[in-house]
């Protein structure tokens, strides 16, 4: 019987573990973002950043996070950008 109800509480559990694993992706990509956004308020290129970057994400992933960021309108250079992506995420 402990048995039986060990494995219907991993059962149970595994979800909420699955879905906190998001979460945390989802915060983690706001903080990418509010990087690349402060990273270009203060000047620095967009070479630097990439690189910055690629060392948490991966090439692709941080290249077109980084061409996204430096192409917006300096009036757009907020965290409200990470914010938007973070609740994209989590909206997959």
């Amino acid at each position: 019987m402990r048995k039986t109800i060990l494995a219907l509480c991993l059962v149970c559990a595994a979800p909420a573990a699955f879905a906190q694993e998001a979460l945390d992706k989802c915060a983690q990509t706001e903080a990418w973002f509010n990087l690349a956004v402060d990273s270009r308020k203060l000047g620095e290129t967009e070479i630097a950043v990439r690189r910055t970057l690629r060392a948490d994400m991966g090439r692709d992933a941080a290249d077109q996070l980084v061409a996204f960021v430096y192409a917006l309108p300096e009036e757009h250079l907020t965290h409200d950008v990470g914010a938007l992506a973070r609740e994209q995420c989590e909206g997959l």
